[in-house]
């Protein structure tokens, strides 16, 4: 006789907590919505086109918050959270190492789009807008003391652990970079400067994987024996190439119990960047106005040779 299914909602619950990892995306979402008084919109299965093979992707959630530049005018910069979710109760292993640039540079492409991205000097010469704001001075992806480029999970198998390394690259960071990469592309075609388009218009995206199960750091140092230690939040340093993108992102690792605190941080470091566009509000108008002259006149030029051409 075959066995009848047992709909207990209980023990249905149960296998579902146990064996898939949707509940823990629904609950890591919500409580990014909910964050503080007005909180994200946050988009779950958030669906986005591989620039490589021209199929679709998903993320577990896409959210945006804005921080207001200008209320009066409806200014804002908005904060971009690119997330996705491991529910395994598996250790994650990253090996880190000393990030010997920490309050130097980045360490990574400037994790932002919009418009100006060149700011341009009373000796209209342009500087990037991370080198002008020094945005390694304050986002967190340009101060962590370490940072890592490999990790690796343990499972445990007939009474041993044993190593997966490829699926946390091929499985998790690769979509994280894809997705970025084509938002940043995209928000950037949108914000061209034009006679119309004087605002300044900014994203900051943090592209970040939130983690269940236990984490760890195994931390190698110049010198010295390498140390295993529980950890909270890793700075992934992930370089890619393929046919169609060459970047290089820093990815927010973090634990669960961290996600407060990570979206206080990313907070804090929007409303200083926020700051900085208030304060510099003159140079940065310049800006827009100039690179939307050089786009008209760039335009014109474009029209003439054609017209050349055909006549």
């Amino acid at each position: 006789m075959v066995p009848q299914p047992n709909y207990d909602p209980s023990i249905m619950r149960q296998v579902l907590e146990d064996r898939s990892g949707y509940p823990f995306e629904l609950q890591i979402a919500q409580r990014v919505e909910k964050w503080e008084e007005y909180g994200y919109f946050v988009e779950p299965n958030y669906s986005f086109e591989d620039h490589d093979t021209g199929e679709a992707r998903e993320l577990d959630f896409h959210a945006i918050r804005a921080v207001s530049i200008a209320a009066q005018r409806d200014e804002y910069a908005y904060i971009v959270i690119l997330g996705t979710c491991k529910a395994s109760r598996n250790p994650y292993i990253f090996f880190t190492r000393p990030a010997i640039l920490a309050g130097i540079t980045l360490m990574s492409d400037a994790p932002i789009s919009g418009s100006p991205l060149e700011i341009y000097e009373s000796n209209s010469e342009t500087e990037a807008i991370e080198w002008y704001f020094q945005l390694h001075k304050f986002l967190h992806i340009g101060r962590f003391d370490t940072i890592s480029s490999q990790a690796c999970i343990l499972s445990w198998k007939s009474s041993k652990w044993e190593v997966q390394p490829e699926a946390v690259i091929r499985d998790t960071f690769i979509p994280l970079i894809k997705v970025m990469s084509r938002q940043i592309e995209d928000h950037n075609n949108q914000c061209v400067p034009n006679g119309d388009n004087i605002l300044p218009q900014y994203n900051i995206y943090y592209p970040l994987l939130v983690l269940k199960g236990p984490m760890y750091e195994y931390y190698v140092p110049p010198g010295g024996d390498s140390q295993l230690k529980d950890t909270k939040h890793v700075l992934f340093i992930r370089h890619y190439e393929s046919k169609t993108i060459k970047c290089r992102y820093a990815i927010d690792v973090i634990h669960e119990s961290y996600l407060e605190e990570y979206l206080d941080l990313i907070e804090r470091e929007a409303k200083r960047f926020v700051n900085l566009v208030r304060r510099h509000k003159k140079v940065v108008s310049k800006s827009i106005r100039q690179l939307a002259l050089e786009k008209r006149t760039e335009s014109s030029e474009d029209e003439r040779e054609s017209h050349a051409k055909t006549t």
